[in-house]
């Protein structure tokens, strides 16, 4: 079974073909049909799934132009991911051969072309090792190949293939699960691994299934794309209120820092959590410097610096009053009071996230494929 041949002397796809066309070619008597592997005599077909293919009208005399031991799903799967990509104006070819810079040789199951854009679709109808894949893969990106994998996945029960060392999904590694849902249409293949985003909950992702050629679609389209669970920064926000000075000299109304309040990042969604609220003698120096280099000013505090404080005999990171300078010990400040009428909310700036939820396991890099616009 190939997907292309030589009519007279021009290189053809089948899976270019519609239905229509397919059957007013196998009628076409004033052409010649000759396989593109060995030269001899090809016939047109159709498969019991549907795959339009090219066979060799006598069996070869030697093993050169196998299939590799393919099962008639694997090739239609091949062929069906062939033909949305040419739909979508991609050049097709099949089991593409090429080679890295350093001379190592690569068969793409899928390889397709549009503009400077290079991808190569790989099928894994049998089981493959993590270690095959990603080496694999490596020597696609070396040869400036975008490579996605489409896992099988053996039943409805277990029809998420991505598990072991693939479940720790990274951007260099597209890894999908493909599954045929023998109950629906017997040419309906549904691929996992894919989510959209749920704003409105805890977990911000809920789990997707694309059927095989809106997938594809999606996927070429740039409606998929890799979202990182842990964003390299989170944002920060504080809760200010006024106070009148305690120095008698000066007893004016300066304005007091009273918490720092962290959002964390989580799959590019802004999620708040009561906890993460610190004191402000809590800061390190990164932080300490980004709050006075951009809210300070802002919201017209005066700078937090670490001080001395004689009442708890030692020194922390402090509020000052903005007019005499005098230590505002954290002791007079409290908590925090969101029923304090003069309590100003900042917006939040950027600082960087030093990964303190970060599960074990994971990593920056970690992260899911996403469903953009759903």
């Amino acid at each position: 079974m190939a997907f292309t041949c030589m009519k007279n002397e021009e290189q053809i796809y089948s899976f270019v073909y519609s239905l229509k066309g397919w059957i007013a070619l196998k009628e076409d008597k004033a052409s010649s049909f000759s396989m593109a592997c060995c030269g001899n005599q090809a016939i047109l077909k159709t498969s019991n799934l549907g795959t339009q293919f090219f066979a060799h009208k006598a069996k070869p005399e030697t093993n050169d132009c196998s299939t590799g031991g393919e099962t008639e799903e694997h090739r239609h799967i091949k062929y069906l991911v062939s033909k949305t990509l040419f739909e979508c104006g991609w050049r097709v070819e099949v089991e593409k051969r090429g080679f890295t810079p350093s001379g190592e040789e690569w068969i793409a199951d899928i390889y397709a072309e549009k503009g400077k854009a290079k991808i190569a679709i790989e099928v894994q109808w049998s089981p493959q090792t993590f270690i095959e894949t990603r080496l694999r893969q490596e020597k696609y990106a070396q040869s400036g190949v975008r490579c996605a994998w489409l896992l099988r996945s053996g039943s409805m029960k277990a029809r998420d293939a991505i598990v072991g060392d693939y479940a720790y999904s990274t951007k260099d590694m597209p890894v999908f699960s493909i599954y045929k849902n023998k109950k629906q249409d017997e040419q309906t293949y549904v691929v996992y691994n894919v989510n959209k985003l749920k704003t409105d909950s805890y977990e911000p992702l809920e789990p997707i299934s694309l059927e095989l050629e809106d997938f594809i679609k999606s996927l070429v389209s740039s409606k998929i794309k890799f979202t990182k669970k842990y964003s390299p920064v989170k944002r920060l926000y504080l809760k200010i209120i006024k106070q009148n000075c305690w120095n008698r000299r000066c007893g004016g109304t300066t304005k007091v820092v009273t918490r720092m309040y962290f959002k964390e990042m989580v799959f590019g969604i802004e999620i708040e959590y009561l906890f993460q609220s610190k004191a402000i003698d809590d800061c390190d120096d990164q932080i300490l410097k980004a709050l006075n280099s951009q809210l300070s000013k802002a919201y017209n505090f005066a700078p937090l610096r670490r001080r001395y404080s004689k009442t708890v005999g030692g020194s922390y990171v402090a509020n000052s009053c903005i007019h005499c300078d005098a230590l505002m010990g954290k002791h007079l400040i409290g908590y925090y009071n969101d029923e304090d009428p003069s309590m100003v909310k900042t917006h939040c700036i950027d600082i960087p996230n030093k990964g303190d939820l970060i599960e074990q396991g994971e990593s920056f890099e970690f992260g899911k494929w996403v469903m953009k616009g759903m």
